[in-house]
């Protein structure tokens, strides 16, 4: 049986209630990305857009549910199952046939057949920005990370890599390397590639195991790709540098212009009526999918810190990055303000952890800030670390050293002191 898709996926959730077709003929510049903008967290099918005959999609992981049910599971127990499922390794089922392979075109025009997009109006840049590239690493079969694409025209991107194991890999082949871009995945598969772990750590192995145990890829020349993708692009890293941005990152604000290396397409491969798929930028998709699959990773080392942690969160007004809540039972003296430091190291972009009690639910911001109107003394319970390396997003970093202060708000009740003085009264029955 072959292993879950974005359209089987897309069928479930129709079946839910939770897609909205719209049938309106759209430009694909700025008008997608305002329908996406003005919308909620359902998944988004838009049927018709001028000059293309393909579909689009968008918000496939625009929330915390749509997530759970990508890899099935409860939305309450998504973090403690994807933190499980880490420890597991899936099986690859490798073929040599796949539905993308159904159409080739070789060296192509890339904007004649996928509609690339202008998503704001600034420096007017066409992006594709759901792109999970496929890459071997030297110490595991594929690495698989979610990369920005810059279209420069014809068959050439500028790619946005950051300092991570993709950077390495261009590294150790002098910029060059040969790699598959995988657009219209699973999102069970966009989750594993969003997640971070240390070069030991197989991101598509994690997909098969999120999606049951194993999956379908395809070998193209020594590229594993996933065999239910809509669109692939087969090509090489040149070696070359371009101009990449502006982007709007994931805060909402413009990131800047950089140098970064140039992909060339060599061979589009793309199903029958593919359905290509968008992340807006800066919306609540791109926050879901770079803050989630971070929370595992946070609840783990707290874990190792606190025995008594309950819940992790990263918080949407904190751009599902730089701000989050943890929840412990606390139990001995000073343990908040571990469980916060511990936090700050599971996850080097935090700016700000704020630790409660176990009744505050970790989700609700005003249960938070409930917390810390009530059970915090600023002099007592607050800690700032001056002169952290943080994180090239926050716009308010010193951007010659990229240092931030970061802090730390224990809002658990004191330890000895009256229970029911620090309890929310219960509502009236």
């Amino acid at each position: 049986m072959a292993s879950p898709d974005l359209r089987s996926f897309l069928d479930q959730q129709e079946a839910a209630g939770c897609v909205a077709r719209i049938g309106d003929e759209l430009a694909p510049d700025y008008q997608v990305a305002r329908r996406i903008y003005d919308a909620d967290a359902r998944v988004l099918l838009f049927e018709r857009l001028q000059g293309y005959h393909s579909a689009v999609v968008a918000n496939v992981s625009a929330s915390r549910e749509l997530c759970a049910a990508a890899v099935g599971c409860p939305p309450a127990q998504l973090v403690a199952h994807l933190a499980a499922a880490t420890s597991q390794v899936g099986r690859l089922e490798v073929g040599n046939d796949a539905p993308f392979m159904a159409n080739r075109a070789r060296q192509p025009d890339v904007i004649k057949t996928v509609p690339l997009m202008r998503f704001y109006p600034r420096g007017e840049c066409i992006y594709a920005t759901a792109c999970v590239i496929c890459a071997p690493h030297p110490q595991r079969a594929t690495n698989l990370s979610y990369h920005r694409m810059m279209y420069l025209g014809g068959n050439r991107f500028a790619v946005r890599v950051v300092p991570r194991h993709l950077h390495q890999i261009l590294h150790q082949g002098g910029g060059k390397a040969e790699v598959a871009v995988a657009v219209g995945v699973h999102p069970a598969i966009g989750i594993a590639a969003s997640t971070s772990g240390g070069p030991e750590f197989d991101e598509l192995k994690f997909a098969a195991t999120l999606l049951g145990g194993s999956i379908d890829c395809v070998d193209l020349d020594g590229v594993l790709v996933p065999a239910g993708a809509e669109l692939v692009w087969r090509g090489r890293f040149t070696g070359e540098l371009a101009d990449e941005g502006p982007f709007v990152d994931l805060t909402g604000t413009y990131d800047g212009v950089r140098q970064q290396p140039v992909f060339e397409v060599t061979e589009q491969l793309w199903r029958d009526n593919f359905v290509y798929q968008v992340i807006l930028p800066g919306g609540v998709e791109h926050r879901v999918l770079m803050g989630v699959p971070q929370e595992p990773r946070i609840l783990r080392i707290v874990q190792n810190t606190v025995a008594g942690l309950s819940a992790v969160a990263l918080t949407p007004g904190g751009c599902g990055w730089l701000h989050a809540v943890v929840a412990i039972d606390q139990r001995a003296p000073g343990q908040g303000k571990n469980a916060g430091l511990a936090a700050l190291a599971a996850h080097p972009s935090l700016k700000r952890v704020v630790v409660v009690d176990t009744d505050i639910d970790v989700d609700d911001p005003v249960a938070v800030e409930w917390a810390i109107a009530t059970r915090v003394q600023p002099d007592r319970d607050v800690v700032v670390i001056s002169h952290a390396h943080g994180s090239s997003l926050d716009p308010s970093r010193d951007p010659a050293a990229e240092t931030t202060a970061k802090w730390v708000i224990d809002a658990t009740r004191p330890l000895g002191a009256r229970e029911d003085e620090f309890l929310r009264v219960a509502p009236p029955v």
